[in-house]
């Protein structure tokens, strides 16, 4: 069977995935903005007006509804029966893809938004989690794969589905905010889920629901832009419908490094729209020569009852996500940022070790990570300050204070000493640093909780410490903190009764932070990046941290503050593993927008150096030049 032949009927868990040939279709309105021509005419074809009812609902149908996945090396597919989300052994680790287009004549400003999503094939197991992220919608599917997918922008909404759910359905109100075309991915946290949803060829597929609050008294019509034409010779054949529900036997999960190399996507520049249109559904009228002027539609008012129509600029939508930037907290648009805590637990000049790692590594770590001690040092330190200067070398700090002058209940109740060093500091940061950067109190506070009354070491003594340092450093004109919650990794503090005790509070934190360390394979045979962020333990009731962030705290990014991966001369190959296999993982993750490495070549004993081994530095290498760190500092 020929390559093209095994994409075109590929089963995927339970359902069966039609997948196109090489040459896939560039999709109708793939146009900058809404069928917005030379000189702001409107072209294209006229749709159903949505509120002649006054009910003020419109279900948009998507431009369109794709996939990727790891183990498929070719882009992705243009009208698929089903969409698949989660792991599977023929297609790795699955998200599903989906554009939408909006106008001012469908929704208003007061309204609100849902992704409706069929399921076609339920997930095996309970509370599979799913989560939609904003994505850049691309211009040609032809480019969409695994490797160059578009990086996540925010997290709107997650759903847990249990398997006799026949629909899901996803709050993304505030991704819609003006007219234009809006991209959406849909992955899920849970590495051994998979479940499908209905293609837009299947059943009746997905669809983008919006609802304004007061609709119009007349629109004017919404218009669909005219198609581009192929890239290169002519259409493929388009996918064939399905002809009943899928089936099949489910696949068991497997690992989910892809088997195969990443794809080389075809290069392509969106060609100019022509000037036929696309074909006409049978549900959308054919456009009046003049849409406004159509007489079996009442002439839309200059001012409607619901207020000003959105933005009219169309097309900006996507700008917004087509250049990753750091915005208000150092929260990227789009993508995460990548640092390090260089030459940990050694007396090298830090500095210039983050330089080095650099060189290294092949690129930019824009999160440099630095301890601070004691009551006499004042940060940041010029050396630390010098490093944020470099315009060719964009980087911000995260400073870890963790203050010894005394006991967290003490400090909390306004230890003289400790108040005297937080008005010295604060008059420090406001006279010699003004970027922002990120601010955490004495990291991994459970390690050194005693949960004995009077202690003044208490999991409640640490929140009220740290909110005590904000709110002192802020009171005091201290605006640039960025303030990270910096928990320890390690399974047991999860299962302590007083774990929630140390939350300071939504108010005093903006960033949820983790350390967590992959162990070598000896500790169960398939440690990945996945257990790093979102590790479980045996039979507990803990989600994993990833999961309990997207419960506990749903509108804070997530940082891993430290990571890394110790090696052992036993198992060589451990620390490549988890690099390569981070690459693709990352793809379960949208909420995490920060990735901090912390190398040191004895922390308590171990190494985590990514250099040991050649082939282990360019793991990293490549897991450096993924588009998930493509984010530009400002």
């Amino acid at each position: 069977m020929s390559d093209t032949e095994k994409r075109q009927s590929l089963r995927a868990g339970r359902g069966i995935v039609t997948v196109l040939a090489v040459l896939p279709l560039v999709l109708a309105g793939f146009v900058a903005g809404y069928g917005v021509g030379a000189g702001g005419q409107r072209d294209g074809i006229a749709v159903d007006e949505a509120w002649q009812d006054g009910n003020g609902t419109y279900d948009h149908a998507p431009l369109a509804a794709s996939f990727t996945a790891t183990q498929v090396t070719g882009p992705a597919p243009q009208s698929p029966a089903v969409l698949p989300v989660g792991t599977s052994s023929d297609l790795g680790i699955a998200v599903t893809h989906l554009q939408f287009v909006v106008d001012e004549s469908t929704v208003r400003p007061n309204h609100t938004a849902e992704l409706r999503l069929p399921v076609a094939v339920p997930p095996d197991s309970e509370d599979m989690t799913v989560e939609v992220a904003s994505v850049h919608p691309v211009s040609c599917l032809c480019t969409l794969t695994a490797a160059t997918a578009p990086p996540y922008g925010a997290v709107w909404d997650a759903v847990e589905i249990e398997a006799g759910d026949t629909e899901v359905v996803l709050d993304v109100s505030g991704a819609i905010g003006a007219p234009g075309r809006y991209g959406f991915a849909v992955t899920t946290p849970d590495r051994n889920a998979y479940l499908e949803f209905e293609g837009a060829e299947y059943g009746s597929g997905p669809n983008l629901r919006t609802i304004s609050a007061v609709p119009p008294v007349a629109p004017a019509p919404p218009t669909m832009p005219a198609p581009l034409p192929y890239p290169t010779g002519g259409p493929t054949a388009p996918s064939p419908s399905p002809t009943g529900d899928p089936t099949g036997t489910p696949d068991a999960p497997s690992s989910e490094a892809p088997a195969s190399t990443d794809p080389a996507p075809t290069a392509s520049t969106d060609p100019a729209p022509t000037a036929s249109p696309s074909p006409t559904p049978a549900t959308v009228p054919a456009p009046a020569a003049d849409p406004s002027a159509d007489p079996a539609l009442p002439a839309a008012e200059p001012t409607s009852p619901g207020g000003p129509p959105l933005n009219p600029e169309s097309g900006q939508v996507e700008d917004q996500l087509s250049t990753c930037a750091t915005g208000e907290k150092l929260i990227p648009t789009c993508g995460a940022l990548v640092g390090v805590a260089p030459a940990a637990h050694t007396s090298r000049e830090k500095e210039q070790e983050l330089l080095a790692f650099e060189s290294r590594v092949g690129h930019d770590q824009q999160i440099y990570h630095a301890y601070e001690r004691g009551s006499e040092r004042m940060f940041p330190t010029p050396e630390q300050i010098a490093l944020t200067e470099d315009p060719q070398h964009p980087r911000t700090l995260l400073i870890n204070w963790k203050p010894q002058m005394a006991e967290w209940g003490a400090i909390a109740a306004g230890d003289p000493e400790t108040d005297a060093y937080l008005d010295k500091l604060a008059e420090h940061i406001k006279a010699n640093f003004q970027k922002p950067f990120f601010f955490t109190v004495h990291h991994e506070p459970e390690n050194d909780v005693v949960q004995t009354e009077g202690s003044n070491m208490e999991a409640s003594d640490y929140a009220d410490m740290f909110r005590y340092v904000v709110e002192r450093l802020r009171g005091a004109g201290v605006d640039n903190l960025v303030t990270v919650m910096n928990y320890m990794g390690y399974l047991k503090w999860v299962e302590k009764p007083w774990h929630g005790d140390l939350y300071p509070g939504a108010d005093v934190v903006d960033w949820i932070g983790l350390s967590g360390y992959g162990q070598s394979l000896h500790d169960d045979g398939h440690s990945d990046f996945g257990e790093i962020v979102d590790q479980t333990k045996g039979e507990s009731a803990w989600p994993g941290f990833y999961h309990w962030v997207a419960r506990e705290h749903p509108d804070k990014p997530m940082m891993l503050a430290e990571w890394g991966v110790f090696h052992e001369e036993k198992y060589p190959g451990h620390q490549k593993a988890v690099f390569q296999a981070a690459k693709y993982q990352m793809a379960h993750y949208p909420r995490l927008k920060a990735i901090v490495y912390f190398e040191s070549p004895n922390a308590e004993g171990r190494n985590s150096e990514v250099h040991l081994h050649e082939d282990t530095l360019e793991a990293f290498q490549e897991l450096m030049r993924s588009p998930h760190f493509d984010v530009r500092l400002e």
